[in-house]
Formats: C-alpha cells, structure tokens, sequence
C-alpha cells in the first residue's frame, strides 16, 4: 500500500488567495496492491482514493477542508461475503501562524496545527489519512437482513437452511441445568 508520506497531495500556500476566496486542488490518489487494516479489519482498495481539498485564509490562518470519496471491499461481519462499500468523509484542519509552536489542540470542530513562517507547502497527506480513518466503519453487512453463519456447522444462512439447532444456553449455566 502507498502510504500517506508517499501520496502526493500538498497545496502551495502561494496558490491559496489572499482574498480569503477558496482554492480547491483535487487528487486521485493510489493505494498500490494492499490493504487498509483497521478496526481489526481489511479494507480492500477498488479503486484510488479521491480527494478535494480547499482552502482559504481567514486572518493569518488557512481553513483547510478535506473532503474524501473512495471504494472498499472487505468482509461482512456476519457471513463474510465480500462486499463492496463506499466511503466518504470530510474534516476540516486550521493552520495557523499563531503560537505555531504548538498544533494539534482542537478549537471547535477544527484542528489547529502549528504552521513555520518559511513553510511553502501545506503537508497534506496526514490529514487525509486521518480523515480516511476516521470515516472507516467497524463493519458491514452485505445486505440488510443478513442471516450469517451457522454458529453448529458454519455455512451461510443465507445460502440455504442447513437445520441444525443452535444450543442458546449459556455453557457456564450447564451445571445448574443438570441438577434441576
């Protein structure tokens, strides 16, 4: 997988108008042959991520919004079946020159992060990750009503009905079953 430090997504701030009126770049950006791993879970790139970033000042900050689109394949949680899900997401990120010692602390529903007064480009990889994190879910179905796997035997309940019982007694009540 490409990683965020090799994706080519920066904005130059001499692009970004002084006016305050937003600048928008847009990026298709690779994932190679790998897979995401998060939530304990493979999330198969379809197909490159895309991503609009647009920015503008406001003051001696830079309001930073990332915006992101991408398709995904992993398994259903519950009878895992391939299935192919869509993600979009969106943050937003505040780069300031004010205490640019500092970075990270939220304000709102903003990142700040610390800009360096000779810094030519804004880095936007990491952020575009994150966003991509976070926008991630911890699972999915492959269809609304999926039935999942057989807790006796394993096969797909939604391929047929394999007629085992499923013993839904706790197997630490068993004892205390046993003596009544």
């Amino acid at each position: 997988m490409s990683s965020p430090e090799e994706w080519a997504c920066g904005i130059l701030l001499s692009s970004i108008h002084k006016s305050g009126e937003p600048h928008e770049e847009r990026f298709e950006l690779p994932f190679g042959d790998a897979a995401v791993s998060y939530w304990g879970q493979d999330y198969t790139p379809l197909a490159p991520l895309s991503v609009r970033i647009t920015a503008n000042y406001a003051r001696d900050d830079i309001v930073t919004r990332v915006s992101l689109s991408g398709r995904f394949s992993l398994p259903c949680s519950r009878c895992l079946a391939e299935t192919s899900i869509a993600i979009e997401g969106e943050m937003r990120y505040l780069f300031t020159l004010r205490n640019s010692g500092g970075g990270g602390a939220p304000d709102g529903d903003l990142d700040v992060i610390g800009l360096d007064r000779f810094q030519a480009e804004l880095e936007m990889p990491p952020y575009v990750w994150e966003t991509l994190i976070l926008n991630l879910p911890e699972g999915v179905l492959c269809r609304e009503d999926c039935k999942g796997l057989c807790p006796v035997c394993g096969s797909d309940r939604n391929a047929r009905d394999c007629g085992c019982v499923a013993d839904d007694s706790d197997p630490r009540l068993r004892i205390l079953k046993s003596l009544l």
